[in-house]
């Protein structure tokens, strides 16, 4: 395998720093640092997350480190393992393990604020609040069809996620059962209800309102520099105007309607028994009988 010279770079310092336990428990063992009202971006995967923490993260206010799955996890890489943690593993040396690390990061990037997105996380919210109660929550949400789609084609293009049924992604405390299903487009239904429900419950027992701020994707792809803007304001951030202007777009591409291309009528067939409940709830359809007028279309 070859890489471009340009990458060398960041694949060293990642090598040597961002995915490196041994310098994260050297940081941690550092003098005492902590986060200032850390902003934390969560979805189910592939709901958006990614595209609006870069664009995001772009202000030169935020330390942007994305993913950080070895600064949260030492064995972020293990696949029979559930990621749903709770508010009893945010223990003293843990919470400062990742918290140095962080606020560390923070500090040599020279910005008073951190800003993570992970995947992962959206099965640890008990856990982010007891260890940071002070977090700013940035929700997003997308229709679950169109992300059960993405999470399909992402797997089957990906060589890394395909040793996993669950792709890699986000594994809930009943992945068990999910995973014993042999068709991949339930497996995946499935894990999304599972991380959906979780998110519904641990939102309205573990987060004030005040601490959450909710984009759809759908909105977001309309007026990007709005959301964003209003996404600052929500955080306490200043606008970076140079860099919204310069490299955020006015608007993104809605890609929602994918699935019903890309998806066969058993398939979707499938969505529609394990995910329409919540379809009609988040208001993407009006009612249940939204299959029987796909077809009418």
């Amino acid at each position: 395998m070859r890489f471009p010279l340009k990458r060398w770079p960041k694949l060293l310092f990642a090598q040597v720093y961002t995915r490196n336990a041994l310098t994260h428990r050297l940081i941690a063992r550092l003098p005492r640092r902590h986060l200032d009202r850390p902003i934390f971006i969560i979805g189910v995967p592939r709901s958006g997350t990614s595209v609006f923490c870069t664009l995001f993260g772009g202000n030169r206010n935020l330390a942007h480190w994305s993913e950080a799955q070895a600064a949260w996890d030492p064995k972020w890489k293990k696949v029979e393992v559930s990621h749903r943690w709770s508010s009893d593993r945010a223990t003293p040396k843990e919470i400062r393990r990742i918290d140095n690390n962080f606020a560390y990061f923070t500090k040599w990037k020279k910005c008073e604020r951190f800003l993570n997105k992970c995947p992962r996380n959206s099965l640890r919210i008990p856990f982010l609040m007891k260890g940071w109660p002070d977090a700013k929550i940035i929700y997003i949400q997308r229709d679950p069809r169109a992300v059960v789609n993405s999470l399909v084609n992402e797997t089957r293009r990906d060589s890394f996620r395909k040793v996993d049924p669950l792709g890699r992604f986000a594994r809930p405390d009943d992945y068990d059962a999910i995973c014993a299903h042999e068709n991949e487009v339930e497996r995946f239904s499935l894990m999304v209800k599972s991380i959906h429900e979780t998110l519904a419950d641990d939102f309205e027992s573990c987060v004030p309102r005040d601490q959450i701020f909710k984009v759809t994707y759908e909105e977001f792809g309309k007026d990007c520099r709005g959301m964003i803007r209003r996404a600052c304001e929500f955080c306490e951030v200043p606008v970076d105007e140079e860099v919204l202007v310069r490299e955020v777009p006015e608007t993104l591409e809605n890609r929602n309607y994918k699935w019903t291309k890309q998806r066969t009528a058993e398939e979707i067939a499938i969505i529609d028994r394990i995910l329409t409940p919540i379809v009609v709830e988040l208001g993407y359809e009006e009612d249940a009988d939204w299959r029987e007028r796909l077809s009418v279309e």
